[in-house]
């Protein structure tokens, strides 16, 4: 079996020597047969036992842990009660390798488990895009980024411009920012946090907006400094890699550069569109 999907301008095939049950959501970013060679593959394994880690220890959560083996990364992936269920293995800069216990395979299945397991989210910027937890709309061909913490309310605020202005919601939690000749572009994603929303896309960036909770709505344009300051930390990267750490820095102060980042305090209905839309009247 095989799975070629196209993210931006990247290309990553899932290959399998036996029947997995892909995520149908996985199907709308198929890459076309004929289309460029693949960038990262991914050759997934079931397996009837996992070996426990081993290596040095770069980065464990409740959810996975990451190891360093003779220079390649194997990441482990752990029920809340420690069992292991998954691993990925770094064979190369471009080749993994995903092991899938055989009992769970029906997991696979309606879900974006199998692109979790990938981590590729990790290593987009190897590929020079950043991916950014926001929810992300298009509205008049343009790209809108809600970022904030969770909580805050950057689906509140999608789904009001969707039913206000028509907005399209392209993914609920994260866009993956892509630049080509000097312009900036949102790319959907295929995972989406609990939104259960994603699409491909690719639109130019017209702004990225950082939320806050208010009665009153007000906002501004932050300067490149402000902006870089609180981007940086919705960027997904390996804390661990000082490599991805200076790759990310170069590509988020670029992005800052050329892409007006607005802090906006706002209520949680329709009035907060129409103010926005307003402090963003310039943008389209």
């Amino acid at each position: 079996m095989q799975l070629r999907l196209r993210l931006g301008h990247t290309t990553v095939t899932f290959l399998a020597d036996s029947f997995i049950p892909w995520d149908d959501r996985l199907s709308v970013f198929a890459a076309p047969s004929d289309g460029p060679a693949s960038d990262f593959i991914y050759t997934v394994t079931l397996a009837d036992r996992i070996e426990g880690c081993h290596g040095t220890l770069l980065r464990q959560t409740r959810f996975f842990s990451v190891y360093a083996d003779r220079g390649r990364e194997i990441w482990y992936y752990t029920f809340p009660d420690g069992q292991i269920y998954a691993s990925c293995r770094e064979e190369s800069d471009q080749h993994f390798t995903i092991s899938y216990l055989r009992d769970f395979k029906e997991y696979l299945s309606g879900n974006a488990t199998l692109f979790y397991l990938s981590a590729l989210e990790y290593r987009m910027i190897v590929r020079g895009d950043l991916i950014l937890h926001s929810s992300f709309i298009l509205d008049q061909e343009k790209a809108i980024l809600f970022a904030a913490p969770s909580g805050t309310g950057k689906s509140t605020q999608a789904h009001l411009w969707q039913d206000i202005r028509g907005s399209r919601i392209v993914n609920g939690d994260r866009a993956l920012l892509s630049v080509v000749n000097g312009q900036w572009f949102a790319c959907g994603w295929p995972m989406s946090g609990s939104s259960g929303i994603s699409s491909p896309c690719k639109a130019p960036v017209a702004a990225v907006v950082l939320l806050s909770q208010s009665v009153h709505n007000h906002g501004s344009r932050l300067d490149v400094a402000d902006s870089f300051s609180r981007l940086k930390q919705e960027i997904v990267l390996r804390p661990w890699c000082q490599q991805d750490i200076v790759r990310a820095g170069g590509q988020l102060q670029s992005f800052c550069s050329r892409v007006p980042v607005y802090a906006y305090a706002c209520s949680k209905d329709s009035s907060a569109v129409d103010a926005l839309y307003a402090l963003l009247t310039d943008r389209f």
